[in-house]
């Protein structure tokens, strides 16, 4: 019987592709199926420049779409140029092989051979092979780290992308593979952009959103062309290599995800590099200061959402980013008197718009007109309602859409059980074959079988595809038959209730609130009026406009 094989290959950074590919591990498990004479390539996953160890089996596509397949399966084994192209991490992959065989998938390796189940002694090896794969990652990461830690002590460049204001260019120093070393090099038209980006901060005690709009309003771009943002401002303020230090250690990768350091852990030149200095130490750490202190002084409370009613359904009407909350407090001292008084003002703010990013509309909006709005609009909306019975409506109208639904399974479900059977049948047959008994010839059978396994599974798809639309609609229809209550008794409860329980029924009935200077527009979860004439609640079907007068 053909077993059908999937290959994976892997390599861990870009610089191990040769023309883009994986030539060396291709070849060796060609020349590996080649020497089976009942297995043919069926499938194969390249995954280039993807860390076994760092990225775990979830965040890594090739392999998520593998174990899809072996599931459905679309293979009969899988083979490797060695296991620990598999993965890296001892509390993740072993499982992973160990799933694979559980699933009916036999796991090879053109190195290592096959890695069975069949004891207690397989497990324990399966498990001590990965182990000391991530053992072997772990002291490489270790000796990456120090190689860096070194270079940024001598002031060196330690490789990536330029920062704005430099250029790359060959040292005319070479590393032990024989590539040349690239350095650093100021780039004047940027670096005249990177000093007043430092004088505006430090000789006018500018913020970083008044420093992009300026720099956005005189019509300067940043190197890819487009507008500056506060996020970037910020980057490029605390960067220190614009005082000539370079610094490692910032950030640390632990299993792959970047976990910030303490600042007394960064490894720092061990003096400042004259080359690269665009903005005096002095000047440097006057910015910094200020931004640390800025920082430390805002009264701003983000994303509190205590006594706001639209947190969770606000958008902005120009960039469709989700509104935040906010709350400002400022302190004025009441005239002719020593007492100091404190004010709050709330309001939801764009933070697309608050980084400078692409929005044209305003950074904050005041709360009360807002939700002033909403809060007619809907009881409008619960008024219109009032003579309808939703709860039953929607129950009488899930007891029909699922009968309608059921007749649709029928036949698909009769279908598949018929092909179900048909497999088994073949399956004896497959034996009659061997023995010499059988009218069909291996290669017959084994036709015969993919088609039934294609037709299956085409089959399985339309089933799960219609049984994932009922449950879509049924548990919209079970949401309105809980919307129970008469409309009449909604608007009691939503005039009378505090915040928090206004937020939580403002969620339930409406879906979103585009918010402009100009208009307010309010979109309800849906058009209940819809169930009597038998169509299944649809989202985002009312919406109301306001606009200021």
């Amino acid at each position: 019987m053909i077993k059908r094989v999937a290959c994976l290959y892997r390599v861990s950074t870009k610089n191990q592709l040769i023309d883009d590919d994986i030539p060396m591990q291709i070849k060796a498990c060609a020349k590996f199926i080649a020497r089976q004479k009942t297995w043919k390539l069926e499938k194969e996953y390249i995954e280039k420049g993807v860390s076994g160890y760092h990225k775990s089996a979830s965040e890594r596509d090739a392999l998520v779409q593998l174990k899809k397949d072996a599931a459905n399966g679309k293979f009969d084994t899988l083979l490797v140029f060695m296991f620990d192209r598999l993965g890296r991490r001892e509390d993740e992959t072993p499982f992973i092989v160990e799933w694979l065989v559980n699933h009916g998938v036999e796991v090879w390796s053109v190195n290592e051979g096959q890695q069975r189940f069949d004891d207690h002694t397989d497990k324990l090896m399966n498990y001590i092979r990965y182990w000391q794969s991530s053992g072997e990652s772990e002291h490489t990461s270790m000796r990456v780290a120090e190689k860096h830690n070194q270079l940024v002590m001598d002031g060196k460049f330690r490789g990536g992308v330029a920062p704005f204001g430099y250029r790359l260019e060959y040292s005319g120093e070479f590393n032990r593979r024989g590539y040349e070393r690239k350095k650093l090099v100021i780039y004047e038209p940027e670096a005249v952009i990177v000093r007043r980006v430092f004088e505006l901060s430090s000789d006018l005690d500018m913020g970083s959103y008044k420093v992009a709009k300026i720099l956005n309003d005189e019509g300067l771009l940043t190197r890819h062309g487009s507008k500056w943002t506060v996020p970037t401002i910020v980057r490029m303020l605390r960067n220190t290599v614009y005082k000539g230090d370079y610094v490692a250690g910032k950030v640390r990768r632990k299993r792959g995800k970047p976990v910030a350091s303490k600042k007394e852990t960064w490894v720092h030149s061990k003096e400042l590099v004259e080359d690269l200095i665009i903005v005096p130490e002095a000047m440097w750490e006057q910015v910094n200061a200020n931004i640390d202190q800025r920082d430390t002084r805002t009264n701003a409370v983000p994303h509190d959402k205590s006594g706001f009613l639209l947190p969770d359904v606000a958008y902005c009407a120009f960039c469709n980013a989700k509104m935040h909350p906010r709350i400002c407090r400022s302190k004025r001292r009441l005239k002719g008197t020593d007492e100091i008084a404190v004010y709050s003002s709330k309001y939801y703010f764009c933070p697309k718009n608050a980084r400078q990013d692409d929005c044209d509309g305003h950074i904050q909006y005041g709360v009360k007109r807002i939700e002033a709005v909403v809060l007619d609009e809907i009881y409008m909306y619960l008024d219109s309602l009032k003579k309808m019975n939703v709860s039953r409506l929607a129950t009488v109208h899930k007891a029909k859409f699922e009968k309608e639904q059921a007749k649709k399974l029928k036949p698909i479900e009769q279908k598949i059980t018929a092909l179900q059977k048909e497999v088994v049948r073949l399956e004896g047959e497959i034996m009659k074959c061997l023995m010499g008994e059988s009218a069909l010839t291996q290669e017959q059978l084994s036709e015969i079988m993919k088609e039934n396994a294609n037709a299956l599974s085409e089959l399985e798809k339309e089933k799960y595809s219609i049984i994932a639309e009922v449950e879509a609609i049924t548990a919209r229809l079970d949401e309105l038959a809980a919307f129970g209550k008469p409309a009449v008794s909604w608007k009691k409860e939503l005039a009378s209730a505090d915040a928090e329980r206004q937020r939580e029924l403002i969620t339930m009935i409406v879906d979103s609130v585009h918010i402009s200077r100009e208009s307010i527009d309010i979109t309800f979860k849906y058009d209940l009026h819809k169930i009597e004439e038998g169509v299944p609640p649809r989202r985002s079907l009312q919406v109301a406009r306001y606009v200021e007068e």
